[in-house]
């Protein structure tokens, strides 16, 4: 109920107030399991992403420091936040993530594993390319646009600005999936999530700063 309640407030404050456009919400399946991959520039990313996805309740990883802070760590429980101790690994959240995938759901991931201090895509985390192998359930890439200047790092209010989504159709890993390195099956799983990102933002290859996966070249 708390999840639902949220969407709806976030969703009339997203559209009223910085104009949310969302894209490609055709390529969402009616429902789980499911991986969505997005990129990661502001603390209200996971907000953005929770009200494209409509009717759909997603489990975001999120780093255990937010479930410390008073005010929020009940809220972070009822929306069903997975928290991931990126000091230690995160195999606990690599646990719980599965284990929502296996029943079914929707978990929503950031591959670089924190906010881009630019504003440009950084490559995926190797645990990035461990939990989509293991899981073996569609990857979608997601990417956001504005949230950076909403809230960017460190600010602790919100400015107007336009804020858009693109959500893009599932990624093709199979390249990286017949690797028998495990080392270079999660590097390129990850290269070609991060890419399929880049696609949607329009950079693919140019300059962000990734390596272009397997068999793909940049878009033109």
């Amino acid at each position: 109920m708390v999840y639902f309640i949220s969407r709806i407030l976030f969703a009339a404050i997203l559209k009223i107030f910085f104009g949310l456009e969302v894209k490609g919400k055709e390529n969402l399946p009616g429902g789980g399991p499911f991986i969505l991959a997005c990129n990661h520039v502001s603390h209200i990313d996971p907000v953005v992403v929770g009200v494209a996805c409509n009717r759909l309740r997603v489990s975001f990883v999120a780093k255990k420091e937010l479930f410390e802070i008073p005010i929020y760590r009940h809220w972070f429980r009822s929306m069903g936040c997975i928290k991931i101790n990126r000091e230690t690994g995160g195999s606990g959240a690599l646990k719980e993530a599965l284990f929502r995938l296996k029943k079914g759901g929707v978990v929503c991931i950031f591959p670089e594993g924190t906010r881009s201090k630019d504003g440009k895509l950084q490559e995926a985390r190797p645990g990035v390319g461990l939990l989509v192998s293991r899981a073996g359930v569609p990857v979608i890439p997601v990417y956001v646009k504005g949230t950076g200047k909403v809230l960017p790092r460190g600010a602790t209010r919100l400015k107007r600005a336009g804020v858009k989504i693109d959500i893009g159709r599932v990624i093709d890993i199979s390249a990286g999936i017949r690797m028998s390195d495990k080392r270079k099956k999660y590097a390129s799983i990850g290269a070609e999530i991060m890419n399929a990102i880049a696609e949607l933002s329009g950079n693919a290859g140019q300059g962000n700063g990734l390596p272009v996966g397997p068999e793909r070249t940049p878009a033109r």
